[in-house]
């Protein structure tokens, strides 16, 4: 039996969140639906899996799991600097980097302060910020999905707290340009810390690509970058990611407020192999924009706007409640995310999984262009 709570036990904020649009479990889907899942497109996860050399290395750690894991993540946190070149003690390991976004906030908010992002974004950059009483401004795309630049530079000028945002943009998919990320770096005062999101950058193409990290570290501002191994690496069950600050010291502070076990040992061992396999990260890049740009041709031509992307989902207007529409594919076993964050209550976004599972996909949509389907 549920017993009453007195009515302010709960905090004011954290009762008026909005809850997180997770995708949905396979198990309960199956509960829910009574059918096997045809394409699970929801969450953004690689249709590859991570790379074979994790596994065997998650499988090796396993044997030692009657010890606590190192709680520094020291071994990870060494094969990231020599990938980044930054150093082991700017670099923090979390639970995914969804983790170290609440280590972030917990750290840095303080009721009243000010958190910039933009819309649509990843729930948390919004959310996180409000549980602590923080006043969240969300700025919105261009028309044409470029960043709101001159919005950000204005209000940059009031020195918020946190500029949060990620680019390439979860959920739109735009990657942002050089010109116009260092004029967002150039414009922020240095009472506020950045927080560039960086979960999707292995899927930027080449000719989109620039040293962000670099660009930071040279404007003498703070900062934090984040990571994940949850995408492109294909580990989103070990859940690990990591973020890299512009000076030890913030570094210090964030881990006294995260779990100082928030890594277990076999997620550790998986993301340095998965980061050692070069040729598989590249296999998962190579298919991932092929199908990402073969799916948004087949959406544009069946008539729907999609947004532009450098990621590995395409994001696209379904021209009616995206609740309605993901439901109806949801009864066909497919499973995409309908956006829930105003105004793009009519979006939904499509991870890319393989060939099979994307044709399965285009083949469940309805054909609102005009033209006879």
């Amino acid at each position: 039996m549920n017993s009453p709570l007195p009515h302010d036990l709960i905090r004011k904020e954290v009762r008026d969140l909005s809850e997180y649009n997770a995708g949905l479990a396979l198990d309960r889907f199956r509960d829910a639906y009574g059918i096997d899942c045809v394409a699970k497109l929801d969450s953004n996860e690689s249709p590859l899996g991570p790379s074979p050399r994790a596994i065997e290395a998650m499988r090796e750690a396993a044997q030692g799991v009657a010890r606590y894991p190192d709680a520094a993540s020291g071994a990870l946190r060494a094969a990231i600097a020599r990938s980044t070149g930054a150093e082991a003690d700017r670099i923090i390991i979390g639970n995914g980097s969804e983790d170290l976004i609440g280590v972030l906030f917990r750290a840095i908010i303080r009721a009243g302060d000010h958190v910039v992002t933009i819309c649509p974004s990843f729930g948390l950059h919004e959310f996180g910020a409000q549980a602590f009483g923080a006043r969240v401004t969300k700025l919105p795309f261009e028309a044409d999905w470029s960043f709101p630049v001159e919005a950000m530079k204005a209000e940059l000028r009031g020195a918020p707290r946190v500029l949060i945002f990620s680019s390439p943009s979860n959920p739109a998919g735009p990657a942002i340009r050089e010109e116009a990320f260092r004029a967002i770096v150039t414009a922020a005062d240095p009472a506020t810390l950045i927080c560039f999101d960086e979960a999707y950058v292995e899927f930027i193409e080449a000719r989109h690509r620039f040293d962000a990290l670099g660009l930071l570290q040279a404007s003498g501002k703070p900062y934090i970058v984040l990571r994940t191994f949850s995408k492109a690496y294909g580990l989103a069950g070990a859940r690990v990611g990591y973020g890299i600050a512009s000076s030890a010291e913030m570094i210090k502070a964030l881990m006294r407020m995260r779990n100082p076990f928030g890594v277990n040992a076999m997620a550790a061992a998986g993301a340095i192999e998965a980061m050692a396999d070069t040729a598989h990260l590249e296999r998962v890049l190579e298919d991932a924009t092929t199908e990402r740009q073969r799916v948004a041709s087949a959406l544009t031509g069946k008539g729907y706007a999609c947004a532009p992307s450098q990621t590995n989902f395409v994001f696209f207007d379904t021209g009616r409640p995206a609740s309605e529409f993901t439901e109806e594919l949801r009864r066909k076993g497919i499973l995409i995310k309908g956006w829930q964050e105003p105004p793009f209550t009519t979006w939904a976004r499509v991870t890319m999984g393989t060939e099979a599972e994307n044709d399965a996909f285009l083949a469940a949509l309805p054909d609102i262009s005009g033209k006879a389907a």
